[in-house]
This record gives C-alpha cells, structure tokens and sequence, in this order.
C-alpha cells in the first residue's frame, strides 16, 4: 500500500476538510487523533458527495453520510469508500493502493 501526501496536519482545523489527493477530491475527518479519508463518490450512483452545513450529503437523492467512517444514514449497508490516515512528522499520509 503506497502513503500519499496529503498536507500538513495544523493546516486542518475543521473537519470534515474537502483535500485533493492525487487531483482526486475526497474529505479528511478526524475523530478522538484519528484520521480518515473519505471517497467523494456517492457508492450508489456515483454522484458527487457535497459538504453542506458539516454534512456529507449526496445532493442526487439526498443520502447523507456519517462524517468518520462514511456509513451512510440511509441505507446503512452503503458507505463511502474510505482509506486510513497516518500522521507522521506533523505530515497527514492516506494508506491507499
């Protein structure tokens, strides 16, 4: 598994955080030190998954998904495809293939 930069982690002071990996959109979330990395496409129909008002909301039909681990309100058997953050020297790294 290769470890992609995604930044500094002082320069995330709100989470959700909308981040460009790799030119890709995804959402940095953080809960209790631990990181996470959120896929930006709606696993129903492949819709763009938009941050409105702290939420993670697909606005094609309206799921909405849980801000840490991406399970979706909905329908709880879909979720957001999602990668393991590490920190390492102040730097954010997401664990993806």
């Amino acid at each position: 598994m290769k470890e992609k930069i995604i930044g500094p982690k002082d320069q995330f002071t709100t989470f959700p955080a909308e981040v460009q990996v790799k030119g890709k959109r995804y959402f940095l979330t953080e809960e209790e030190g631990t990181y996470n990395l959120l896929s930006s496409v709606c696993p129903h129909a492949g819709y763009t998954v938009e941050l409105e008002n702290g939420e993670l909301e697909c606005p094609m039909h309206g799921w909405t998904f849980e801000g840490h681990t991406g399970r979706c309100h909905n329908v709880p058997s879909a979720r957001l495809a999602s990668y393991e953050v590490i920190l390492k020297d102040g730097m954010l790294f997401a664990r993806m293939a």
